[in-house]
């Protein structure tokens, strides 16, 4: 019988398309290409594919299009996984193509090894997802086999689908959690799961996904005291993570206090009626915990219950190492890389909620945008190495200077951009100049090559809704304001007014 993956290819670059096949038939893979989603589509039937690999950016018919189609021919027991190709920083194309229903996903440029390893692990759920259908199936038959044969054998067949715990429900809790990328609502969407389905008085999910972080901190709980708990911190030097390192499955409190001596950990579990821990490991590390309270009703939790509580744990696991890794790609896209602040793209996207925010709040706003003065003259006589770190040294003096709530980001080139919530013209204005005045005292690195001695900035201020009522306007006039800035002298603060937009 010939084991061979077959695995079918949609990507519209040629060279592409023969790199990702060589490496797939290197790696014992049977691959079929296809350059175009419709080809890629009617090959379907006749290659039955266990595995597609798709780019998003098809001509013609797009990659978010075909995987609708696909989905639609194919039945969820013959379900084929899709991992989709896309670009760094576009995490929206990777949501909708997730949500549309694509499998996993993988970023330009990639590591082969990285590729085969997701290609295998999506070969291995659709082969369980395969097996559950078939399970479910065989269990099925056998329901109805016991039925007819003895009517007195119902309750035991009711005792043992309980027990079973419907591997159906488990297979959508699974691709529910696994859909969610967002850490927040995935640990409240995991603690729903859990008292839903186990029916416990209450459930907390303790997690850091900081990996060098010394303690496990409580992230959200259900029917516990808030006051009580959200405030938690437990070392992982504990005597409980070192133990549960070795038998990494739920235990019951009970065996954990005859077993584990010395832990401060079990100490708070036992005195918050906690019943069952289940623990999320990761790279041999407890990396969290799911903690489980007793029963509403007044039966313990059986083995076939407490065997369901340890496969979801393991699909969660999965799932929040998921979201981190989003979450982490997804900050990346909106950072600048050299001053490690906010980029243009975030600066654009918070602007125009901050003012969507004001109209509905009429709180006021502000814009600052800020400008280093003869930088040309800084970077062409020291370099740019020398001029990349003069822009590092402002962007930290702008973050120390501001709110936690404010918006620093990298405008462009030397330019800087600061989004002040709920402050207005004074505030801006008093706040423009305690930066200014912050930065001309700071010292700088061969600072006396600059035509003033020194580095300084201009800066132009605007507020809503004072002297706009748009995002667009804010921009322009705070930009007209940097400009009389910079026209009256350099390391100027100006703030604009109704007279510098008609000087322009």
């Amino acid at each position: 019988m010939n084991d061979t993956k077959k695995i079918l290819i949609i990507e519209d670059h040629k060279d592409m398309l023969r790199i990702l096949t060589r490496n797939l038939q290197d790696n014992q893979f049977e691959v079929l290409g296809a350059e175009n989603a419709e080809t890629g589509i009617q090959m379907l039937a006749e290659f039955n594919p266990d595995l597609i690999l798709m780019d998003l950016m098809l001509p013609g018919m797009s990659g978010l299009e075909a995987i609708a189609i696909i989905k639609e021919k194919i039945s969820d027991q013959h379900h084929i996984p899709i991992i989709i190709i896309t670009a760094k920083g576009e995490s929206d194309d990777i949501v909708l193509g997730l949500n549309t229903g694509a499998d996993d996903y993988i970023v330009k440029p990639f590591n082969f090894d990285e590729l085969i390893a997701r290609v295998k692990t999506a070969l291995r759920l659709k082969a369980l997802n395969e097996k559950l259908f078939e399970q479910t199936a065989q269990l099925e038959q056998a329901n109805r086999q016991i039925y007819d044969l003895n009517q007195s054998l119902v309750e035991k067949n009711r005792e043992l689908r309980r027990n079973v715990f419907n591997l159906h429900t488990i297979f959508e809790i699974s691709i529910e959690l696994n859909s969610i990328l967002e850490i927040d609502r995935l640990v409240n969407s995991t603690l729903l799961t859990m008292v839903g389905q186990f029916s416990c008085k209450n459930a907390m999910f303790i997690y850091n996904h900081d990996m060098d972080h010394s303690h496990l901190r409580v992230k959200n709980s259900k029917g516990f005291n808030e006051e009580e708990v959200q405030n938690l911190a437990f070392e992982k030097e504990d005597p409980l993570f070192k133990y549960i390192l070795r038998h990494p499955y739920p235990l019951d409190i009970s065996v954990l206090k005859a077993r584990v001596n010395g832990s401060n950990a079990i100490d708070i579990f036992e005195n918050l009626d906690v019943q069952i821990i289940s623990p999320l490991i990761l790279q041999s590390k407890v990396q969290g915990l799911i903690v489980l309270g007793p029963r509403v009703r007044t039966q313990a939790y059986q083995r076939q219950e407490i065997e369901n509580i340890s496969i979801l744990t393991n699909i969660v696991t999965i799932s929040m190492q998921n979201a981190t890794l989003y979450q982490q790609v997804e900050q990346l896209s909106y950072t600048d890389g050299m001053t490690d602040l906010h980029n243009f793209r975030y600066f654009k996207l918070r602007l125009k909620e901050e003012v969507g925010r004001h109209k509905r709040t009429n709180t006021g706003l502000s814009l600052l945008i800020l400008d280093v003065d003869n930088f040309k003259n800084y970077n062409d006589t020291m370099g740019h190495p020398a001029g990349d770190k003069v822009l590092k040294k402002l962007g930290a003096i702008l973050t120390a200077s501001v709110r936690e709530n404010d918006i620093v980001a990298r405008y462009g080139g030397e330019e800087f951009a600061v989004i002040l919530p709920a402050i207005e013209h004074e505030g801006a204005g008093i706040l423009a100049e305690r930066i200014r005045e912050k930065i001309e005292t700071t010292p700088f690195d061969n600072e006396n090559v600059q035509p003033l001695g020194k580095i300084t900035v201009s800066i132009g201020a605007a507020s809503l809704p004072v002297d706009a009522n748009n995002t667009k306007d804010l921009i322009r006039f705070a930009d007209n304001a940097l400009y009389e800035a910079k026209r009256s002298g350099r390391n100027k603060v100006h703030i604009f007014n109704k007279k510098t937009l008609k000087m322009q």
